[in-house]
């Protein structure tokens, strides 16, 4: 069975995640065709209002809402698997693109959806098979610097003979605090593969049991003389 060469392949891939990053965010359609498409749009009537002065009040539509815009983790591109040299790596999951879409669920609530789309490509040392990787999103909120939502999800594909194959990957609806419609000024989101805990743990080497020390026999002490 053949193997992609490994240099162009991963070029390839990792070129398609800075595409995706320059190019900024695509709707959900991109990922999974039929999905709800949502502009990242504002009311010019709002623009004329401080934030400050702003209330939110349904009935709200999607396209009122601005939609905080997807950003890829530096160091989370892409996750790779083997050795350090390129003869040596058996595969490697890059993101090529990435949408989002928000909506109105309450007056003070919106739902997120996130989704994330790549290539999944066989290295000189791998074969083809099913593999599988993890994927963090993180949702920051900027106005108490914590995170109100992060989790992992597994992104797998299956690679045939020809050494590479896609993945998609769409969350369920995150729900989150609403005060204003700019959410993208309140929120951060952040996508990348999790490669702290892709790597494989290394085995416990066994420690060979203490050997007990000889006993010493104490010495027997004298009674004075009187």
């Amino acid at each position: 069975m053949k193997s992609i060469a490994l240099p162009r392949a991963i070029s390839v891939a990792l070129g398609l995640s800075v595409a995706g990053l320059l190019g900024g965010c695509s709707t959900l359609d991109s990922i999974m065709p039929g999905a709800h498409s949502v502009r990242n749009t504002v009311p010019e009537s709002s623009a004329k209002t401080p934030d400050s002065e702003k209330v939110v009040a349904l009935p709200l539509s999607a396209e009122e809402l601005q939609c905080p815009p997807v950003e890829i983790d530096e160091g989370g591109a892409a996750a790779r698997v083997g050795g350090p040299e390129n003869a040596s790596v058996r595969y490697q999951f890059a993101i090529a693109n990435t949408a989002r879409e928000c909506a109105p669920v309450s007056t003070n609530q919106f739902s997120l959806k996130v989704g994330v789309s790549g290539r999944l490509l066989i290295g000189p040392a791998g074969k083809p098979g099913t593999y599988s990787a993890p994927l963090r999103v993180t949702v920051h909120d900027e106005n108490t610097k914590k995170d109100a939502f992060t989790k992992v999800y597994k992104v797998e594909a299956t690679v045939p003979d020809n050494g590479d194959a896609p993945f998609n990957l769409v969350t369920e609806p995150i729900v989150l605090p609403m005060t204003r419609t700019e959410l993208a000024d309140d929120y951060t989101l952040t996508v990348g593969f999790d490669n702290g805990k892709a790597a494989t743990p290394e085995a416990k080497t066994r420690k060979a049991p203490k050997t007990p020390k000889p006993h010493k026999p104490q010495p027997t002490k004298t009674p004075a003389a009187d």
